[in-house]
Order: structure tokens, then C-alpha cells, then sequence
């Protein structure tokens, strides 16, 4: 049987951001599954601007892949010609595209959203169903990302987001296939780590942009407390009751980008509040594996609050944009510190130590949030199974 030619597209393997990683591993996960149970061989078509290295991903499928180069937003501005002509979608059958998860959005700039469109308007033209993976969709601020964003997503075969805020985007600007699922990280495999302790261990991820103050350094994101300060205090008080094994844990690893890293922040940290700093995960496998073995987790970065829950740790997540909301409250998981309502930083710290105090029932949450999620993952594969049918 002649596999099927499937683009892979914002796949993002290997990047400073282990979120983009786990995204495109467990969505690719996913995907094998699905093929497998349905007894069609599959080739994938890696998507990627010239700028990404193609690496090598056979310990994450047993597919045949290849990768295809397609030019940048800013290449096809300048000349339009290059994106017409693009070959990335020849021969292909469909594509799933992940946006980066939560790439599809006016808060990042027209640039950015555009850059997410190219895609669609090619594969329409060549007559390539595209499917838009589980993501955030929106939030659109300007009138021209709304106009840019129904205009592109009209011309999408399927859109599957992963929280209802999204879900009821979609249906503001009037797109019908739309179907609300969960996030695909929730797949994401992890293996055994060992870390004894006589201690309760925590681990904290520090979001290095949050810490920074945002991409403009000045409270970017809008937050209603000095998130610095938050950090820096709830480290010294959870170290100062010496019954905590404390744990500091990057998610975004970034020698490139000072302002977006975790890691150079949790380094320092470490050392001025005397807790462990993790190893320097390149895989988001590898960074789950030792979240779970954490009594209980905190952090910034949506994905590695992810990964603990979906390992079985309680989780206090710190929010800073809608798409924490619209996930935490599908799970039915209430543990939220909201960093966008009207919390104070002092009002931070006593959330905190009060969700801590109720970690028997939060272990107890963490079971029920299990079956919201595989249900709902499970609903995704076969929403997958009836499209991929079509085209098979």
C-alpha cells in the first residue's frame, strides 16, 4: 500500500522552548497511533523555514520522514513569487499544522500572524486539506488580526483547539469546523527518574521572561504583581521552613534569547537561595521525567505544569495569559494563581501557602483532571480517524 504523504507543519522538534517540543512530539505520537490502528502507512513531511535545522526524530516515530524548506514571511513579502512556487506541499495528502500552540494571534504582532497564515493560503490553492492541531486560537485585538484571521481560517479544513476560550474565538469570528479538545502535551511520554529525599521535594519552574519583565522589560504581559518579587520571596520563605527539598526547574533554555531564558534565572537563584537547580533538559521528555518525581510543582511555563499533572503531581499553576485559565478550568482544577486578575504579590505568597496546605485534596483533583484528559485526547484520535478515512 503507497503510504500517505502528511505534512508536518510548526512541528517544532528541537527548540529552546521545551513546550514547542512536546507539542510537536506528542501530536506526532498521536498522529503514529492513529495511522497504525487504521493499518496506513504513513510518510511525513517536515515543514521548516531555511533557518531550522533538520534533525534527526527516528526516536520518536518509525515512520519515514523528510523535511521540506519553505520560505519566511519576510522572503514572500519581498517577493511573492517564492511562496507561490514553493514545492513544500507536493504530492502531499494533508497537513496538520501546530502554530507553535499558541502562535495563531494579533498579540504578537501582524508579522507573526501572518507568518502562521502563509501555509494555508498555499495548501488551499493546491487543494491540501490542512488541519489546525489542538491549539490556542486568539486572542485578536485589532481589527485587521480579526480580518487576517477569518479570511486564513476559513480556508482550514479542521480547527481543533484545546480550551473553550478559544473555542468560543472561533465562533465570534463565525468559523463552523471547529471542535473543542485538550492540549496534545497531555501524551507526552516520560520515563523513571530517581531522586530520594527525606525532604517534601518542590519544584518551581521560573519563567526567565516573566522574571525579566516581558519582552519590553517592563511588565510586558500586564500582570498584577512583580512576578521578581513573588519568586524571589516565596523561595526564601519556602527555604527558610527547612522541611522543603526546593528544586528549581527551566523549561526554556535559550544562550540566544537573555530575556526569554529560565535557565540563567534559576541558576542564579539557586545559588542565592540555596535550592537545586535541575539539569538543563534538551527534551522535554527528559524535563518531565524529573518533574515527576516532585511532591509538588509551581510554575510560569504552561507546558511544564503539563507535565506535572500529567505525571501525577499537584500542580499550582502561575497564569499570565487566558490559555492557563482556559485549560486549567476544562480540567476542572481550581489550584490557579492568577498573575492577570487583582492579586497583590503578598496575596501571591498566602495563595500559594494555602494551596500547599491542601495537597491531599489537590492529589485528589490531579486523579479526576486524568480522566478529563485521556477522554478528551481520545476524542481527538478519533476525530482524526474519520478525517484521515476521507482522504485515505
Amino acid at each position: 500500500m503507497k503510504p500517505l504523504n502528511v505534512a508536518l507543519v510548526s512541528h517544532i522538534i528541537s527548540d529552546d522552548n521545551l513546550g514547542c517540543c512536546a507539542l510537536a512530539i506528542s501530536n506526532i505520537k498521536i498522529l503514529d497511533e492513529v495511522f497504525s490502528s487504521l493499518s496506513i502507512p504513513v510518510h511525513y513531511i517536515i515543514a521548516t523555514t531555511d533557518n531550522l535545522e533538520q534533525i534527526d526524530i527516528s526516536s520518536f516515530t518509525k515512520n519515514t520522514y523528510e523535511y521540506r524548506i519553505y520560505p519566511r514571511c519576510r522572503q514572500t513579502l519581498r517577493n511573492p513569487l517564492r511562496l507561490i512556487k514553493t514545492q513544500v506541499f507536493k504530492d502531499c495528502d494533508i497537513a496538520f499544522n501546530l502554530c507553535g500552540g499558541d502562535g495563531y494571534t494579533d498579540i504578537y504582532g501582524l508579522g507573526r500572524l501572518m507568518a502562521e497564515s502563509q501555509l494555508a493560503w498555499v495548501a488551499k490553492t493546491r487543494k491540501i486539506p490542512m488541519v489546525y492541531a489542538p491549539q490556542t486560537i486568539g486572542p485578536f485585538n485589532t481589527r485587521n488580526g480579526r480580518i487576517l484571521a477569518k479570511f486564513t481560517l476559513n480556508k482550514v479544513y479542521e480547527i481543533f483547539v484545546r480550551d473553550h476560550k478559544s473555542y468560543e474565538c472561533c465562533k465570534q469570528l463565525r468559523l463552523k469546523k471547529v471542535t473543542e479538545v485538550i492540549d496534545v502535551a497531555f501524551a507526552l511520554p516520560y520515563s523513571e527518574y530517581s531522586l530520594e529525599s527525606d525532604k517534601s521535594k518542590i519544584g518551581i519552574n521560573v519563567s526567565g521572561l516573566l522574571y525579566n519583565g516581558g519582552y519590553n522589560r517592563k511588565n510586558f504581559f500586564g500582570l498584577s504583581f512583580n512576578y521578581s518579587s513573588f519568586i524571589n520571596k516565596l523561595l526564601s520563605e519556602l527555604v527558610d521552613k527547612k522541611v522543603y527539598e526546593v528544586h528549581l526547574i527551566p523549561h526554556v533554555n535559550s544562550d540566544r534569547n537573555i530575556i526569554d531564558d529560565d535557565y540563567s534565572v534559576c541558576k542564579f537563584l539557586s545559588e542565592k537561595y540555596d535550592c537545586i537547580l535541575s539539569p538543563r533538559f534538551s527534551s522535554p521528555i527528559d524535563a518531565k521525567s524529573y518533574i515527576s518525581q516532585m511532591d509538588l510543582f509551581c510554575g510560569a511555563r504552561m507546558h511544564a505544569t503539563i507535565g506535572a499533572i500529567s505525571s501525577g503531581v499537584p500542580v499550582i499553576p502561575v497564569a499570565y495569559s487566558r490559555k492557563f485559565n482556559g485549560l486549567y478550568s476544562a480540567l476542572e482544577y481550581p489550584w490557579i494563581i492568577d498573575a492577570k486578575s487583582d492579586l497583590t504579590e503578598d496575596d501571591a505568597i498566602e495563595v500559594f501557602f494555602k494551596y500547599l496546605d491542601q495537597i491531599e485534596e489537590m492529589q485528589r483533583n490531579v486523579k479526576h483532571t486524568k480522566g478529563i484528559y485521556e477522554r478528551k485526547l481520545e476524542e481527538y484520535k478519533e476525530y482524526l480517524k474519520g478525517i484521515i478515512n476521507e482522504f485515505e
